[in-house]
């Protein structure tokens, strides 16, 4: 049986963070065919804490004044067994943040055109969530305050979607961050304002954005790598920004332009909106010319995550499955109120006469079949010595730097560690992955005959 909680049913855990966890998770209403949605609970050490579940919760009710295509939908919110959660958007995909490190790693950029597509999707959340008005059409004066990568998410279906809403700025919100003695937001994306601790509007997030952008064209930190806090903090205030025109030659003048608007450390030096500067971006991207057959958000996410993708699919298909059973024979416990002796002892009779007959018929067929069987057993046998002969195999050594290395092969465990010996298939791709504590790695490979060794340097997550 699944796990209940409240009016859903807990599919899976697929995360867990600083203050909450995550899980896929149906409503019990809703079809057996219909996707997952994302349960976030706040961890019930903090549900406690009534300034943090105040944000957690107010997180919900700016949301559930937004409805876009670039913003993650929120379902429900409430509190069950003393734990509050938020029922929201489940997306199938990777955030910016993972995508970013993983291209820093290889050392290898995204396309231009990905870059731009992913910025003009934040944008086009942004300016709908920076408009949002209530239900009774009162402005509320939304900021997100903390526009970082990890907050950007990205589907496998190429959707761009704005996540975390948890310390946005709103009119009804003020009081309560007033309660903060400390600095909101992630510092490697904080815009000054943030920083002084000063006065904040929607232009507080445009810096943000800006530093993200800056980032996918340099393809290496801003701010971030600084040593510490106070460093970073610094660098907002005090620090001159080096031109994205030194740092990326090349780059089109009129995309430098945008970036470096973008992070003027004067507010009213910035572009005053979100569709100010989606605007100014649309008109350059749709001045330049791109491969018609270049690549797309969807293939290049899968390329760059292609055991998420299988190890994710997986799992929503199992949950899927289980969901299914587990409606099947939800009302099982239905059959306790039935009264069954009554009609157990009228049949009895009839179906012994019945289990009679079917005895007599299954002694004369038992040695029939018997016989089939064994033809049938040997005739599998010698198919699959045929069909084995057919297929080439090849002892490929697979090491690791560290090693001891769990070895796992399109998803699934091999139950070996490196240094290790696996026979694999001539010509056919594998996705080979490698797990140690911290330490990770992966890679496609196909084994040949000149092509019998992998060795692969792990990374830390």
């Amino acid at each position: 049986m699944l796990e209940k909680f409240d009016n859903y049913q807990l599919l899976s855990k697929i995360a867990t963070g600083g203050m909450a966890e995550i899980y896929l998770a149906k409503h019990m209403n809703s079809p057996v065919n219909s996707m997952p949605i994302a349960i976030k609970k706040v961890l019930k050490q903090f549900s406690s804490n009534q300034t943090l579940v105040k944000m957690f919760l107010s997180e919900a009710r700016i949301i559930c004044n937004i409805s876009h295509e670039n913003i993650v939908r929120i379902y429900d919110f409430g509190k069950f067994e003393n734990q509050y959660f938020i029922a929201m958007e489940y997306v199938f995909g990777q955030n910016l943040g993972s995508l970013m490190n993983k291209l820093q790693q290889r050392g290898s950029g995204m396309p231009l055109n990905l870059m731009i597509e992913i910025i003009l999707g934040v944008l086009s959340g942004l300016d709908h969530a920076h408009n949002t008005k209530d239900k009774n059409g009162v402005f509320l004066n939304v900021v997100h305050l903390d526009m970082n990568p990890n907050n950007i998410l990205i589907s496998y279906d190429g959707k761009i979607k704005v996540v975390d809403f948890g310390i946005a700025n709103v009119n009804y919100t003020k009081k309560l961050k007033g309660a903060l003695t400390s600095i909101q937001g992630t510092y490697g994306y904080l815009s000054p304002e943030q920083c002084r601790e000063s006065s904040v509007d929607r232009r507080s997030d445009i810096f943000s954005l800006g530093a993200i952008f800056y980032e996918m064209l340099a393809n290496a930190p801003l701010f971030k790598h600084l040593d510490n806090d106070a460093s970073i903090l610094n660098a907002i205030l005090n620090e001159k920004i080096r031109p994205i025109q030194e740092v990326v030659p090349g780059i089109d003048p009129r995309i430098a332009k945008i970036v470096m608007k973008a992070l003027e450390k004067d507010p009213d030096r910035r572009y005053a909106t979100a569709a100010e500067m989606k605007d100014a971006l649309m008109s350059v991207y749709n001045s330049l010319e791109f491969d018609p057959n270049s690549e797309t958000i969807q293939s290049f996410l899968k390329k760059m995550f292609p055991a998420h993708f299988i190890k994710m699919t997986k799992v929503l298909e199992r949950a899927q499955t289980e969901y299914l059973m587990d409606e099947l024979f939800k009302d099982i416990g239905d059959l306790e109120e039935l009264d069954l002796k009554e009609k157990v002892r009228v049949k009895e009779v009839a179906i012994e006469k019945a289990k009679e007959r079917e005895r007599s018929k299954f002694r004369s067929a038992l040695f029939i079949s018997g016989c089939i069987a064994a033809v049938l057993i040997v005739s599998a046998f010698v198919a699959y010595l045929v069909l084995r002969s057919e297929i080439e195999l090849e002892n490929v050594a697979v090491f690791s730097t560290p090693p001891g290395a769990e070895i796992f092969i399109n998803g699934e465990d091999t139950g070996k560690m490196t240094p290790a010996t696996l026979q694999l298939e001539i010509g056919k791709n594998y996705i080979i992955e490698f797990r140690k504590d911290d330490f990770i790695g992966g890679m496609n490979f196909t084994p040949s005959e000149k092509s019998r060794e992998v060795n692969m340097v792990l990374k830390k997550r």
